[in-house]
């Protein structure tokens, strides 16, 4: 496998795809022990770019909901079926903004960790903080994958 495949399989793994990245890791470290660095590296970059691009589709989608509340292009029954899917309860973002953007921290974390990034984009959370909390805890998830290669 190229670095190449590493990190486009790490970035779509990162969005609302489903996919495990850390096998394919695993697999080129065990082929190419010396390239660990390179190997963290890629992977990370591919999975926080992955997120970001999870970030942003949440910040275009409170833009265009809100915009189509101000226009009738989305039909009535159709509207409404995309704001329930898409919006959230006064709940859940008070559940969201007591943690607040530390929550990123876990955006490593399968399956949860991308409805996270989702929804700091959606509730407009400071970016640049944001995109360095996601940073981190991709790199630790990498890091841990990395460090238990060495280990084992």
């Amino acid at each position: 496998m190229s670095w190449l495949s590493l990190f486009v399989f790490s970035a779509l793994a990162a969005t609302l795809l489903p996919g495990g990245s850390e096998v394919l890791l695993v697999a080129m470290l065990i082929e190419q022990p010396e390239n660990g660095f390179w190997l963290w590296l890629i992977a990370t970059s591919g999975n926080s770019l992955g997120a970001y691009v999870t970030f942003f589709m949440g910040g275009i989608l409170a833009l265009r909901l809100q915009r189509s509340k101000f226009q009738s292009r989305v039909k009535g029954a159709l509207k409404s079926r995309i704001e329930g899917m898409f919006i959230l309860s006064a709940l859940r973002v008070d559940q969201l903004q007591s943690y607040g953007v530390w929550l990123l921290l876990l955006s490593w974390v399968p399956i949860i960790g991308d409805g996270f990034c989702l929804a700091a984009g959606y509730l407009g959370w400071p970016k640049r903080l944001c995109l360095s909390l996601i940073v981190i805890g991709k790199a630790s998830r990498y890091a841990l994958v990395w460090l238990f290669m060495i280990w084992a």
